[in-house]
């Protein structure tokens, strides 16, 4: 079967991923290696532990699909029901695999335990299934048909669900469909500016057959990946084309910002210390997320927004050039950041540095929690850092920010 032709689906379950209380990272894993290796995944379904409506989602999934991986269900509690809506919707009885059951009595002798005997149910598989074996967990998985659609199913513990798609799965998919060609991410991230601007910028790229271009807005944020054959000759061609028409917003080249920053603060050896009013440790935080960032941080302060200054000549930018430059005067480093008070939405940003500072008030271009707004600010703080680190123009136009006033105030070079 041609690789567009073959329909591949996930089916989730489980009723604290249906209902949010954890986040299914192993669909976002699968959907990533399944579309590197030829398999993308062309749906992707969730339900509850109801026997009834693992059942019926097992049919329709089947009915609509050359290959369905199941997560999830297969462990020895009475809400583990996968197993028996498949032998359900195949219309076939469990029965016991005593391969299975041998393997699972050894290894909780092996740990000087005996097993429980709700564990036994873990070795029950419908009738006709294929076991898929789990070297690092206690439940099996297994391979069936359904409507001449092929079944996978793993248990919901990533570590056992990842090995077991690499060593049993994959193999199995590559084996059966010999002709499905690999693919490949490249992944871009910009900063200020729009999908629609940057799908404007991007019309004059011819992209050779086999390439797509897709987006994924991550606030604040717009990574956009290119999809390529495996080791295609033109990917570099085609991945620069797109860097240069998304210019001097991008903040990432297969790396986020944070961690491009890391880069650029290592390789400088460069210190910087933080004094925060409005973003309220945002940024400090962030930094500490990356080794090279949090190496790079000497001090973080968090200055409460009620020191307002209320003096008739009172000047934002003045006040949060001065705080950036006490900040990094005071650590005894060579960088300075800081963010002052937001006044009816407009907040001012500092950049002090050994060869001058750099200031700007921006505000908001549309409605944004005050979680949101922050995290902009902090953004638009660490862009400042990566532009002047880089050579790039300090002050452009950023989207959902507004810039209202700029200084820059550079270094005096004595005689």
């Amino acid at each position: 079967m041609e690789q567009s032709k073959l329909r591949v689906a996930m089916l989730s379950t489980g009723e604290e991923v249906l209902h949010g209380d954890i986040t299914d990272t192993n669909a976002a894993w699968l959907s990533r290696r399944c579309f590197e290796e030829g398999f993308a995944l062309n749906r992707r379904v969730t339900t509850g532990d109801a026997l009834d409506d693992i059942a019926i989602e097992l049919v329709r999934c089947s009915q609509v699909s050359d290959v369905v991986i199941v997560n999830g269900g297969l462990g020895p509690t009475t809400d583990d029901l996968t197993t028996e809506a498949m032998a359900m919707a195949m219309d076939v009885d469990v029965e016991l695999n005593s391969y299975w059951l041998t393997a699972l009595k050894e290894r909780f002798e092996k740990n000087g335990r005996t097993m429980p005997k709700s564990n036994i149910k873990q070795a029950m598989l419908p009738e006709g299934a294929e076991l898929i074996d789990n070297p690092v967990g206690s439940a099996c998985g297994f391979s069936a048909e359904l409507n001449g659609c092929l079944m996978f199913f793993t248990p919901g513990v990533p570590s056992e669900f990842k090995q077991m798609f690499e060593d049993e799965i994959l193999p199995r998919l590559q084996a059966r469909y010999p002709n499905t060609a690999k693919r490949e991410i490249q992944r871009l991230y910009s900063f200020g500016v729009g999908e629609s601007t940057l799908n404007d910028r991007f019309e004059a790229i011819d992209l050779p057959e086999g390439f797509e271009l897709g987006y994924r807005s991550a606030l604040p944020f717009i990574e956009v990946k290119v999809f390529s054959p495996r080791q295609h000759s033109e990917i570099s061609l085609i991945t620069e084309a797109i860097k240069h028409a998304i210019g001097d917003n991008l903040v990432g080249d297969g790396k986020s910002l944070l961690e491009t920053m890391g880069d650029l603060l290592r390789e400088s050896s460069l210190r910087l210390a933080v004094a925060e009013k409005f973003t309220g440790g945002y940024l400090t935080n962030w930094l500490n997320e990356n080794a090279d960032t949090q190496n790079a941080l000497t001090q973080g302060w968090v200055l409460s927004e009620s020191s307002l200054v209320t003096e008739n000549d009172y000047n934002p930018l003045a006040a949060v050039l001065a705080m950036a430059t006490a900040a990094r005067e005071n650590a005894g480093v060579e960088i300075g950041l800081a963010s002052g008070n937001v006044e009816a939405g407009r907040v001012a940003l500092g950049l002090s540095t050994a060869m001058g500072d750099w200031g700007i008030i921006v505000k908001t271009g549309r409605k944004l929690t005050n979680e949101d707004y922050r995290c902009y600010a902090s953004t638009m703080m660490l862009d400042m850092l990566r532009r002047y680190l880089t050579g790039k123009e300090m002050f452009p136009e950023i989207s959902a920010l507004a810039t209202l006033e700029s200084l820059h105030i550079p270094v005096e070079i004595e005689q």
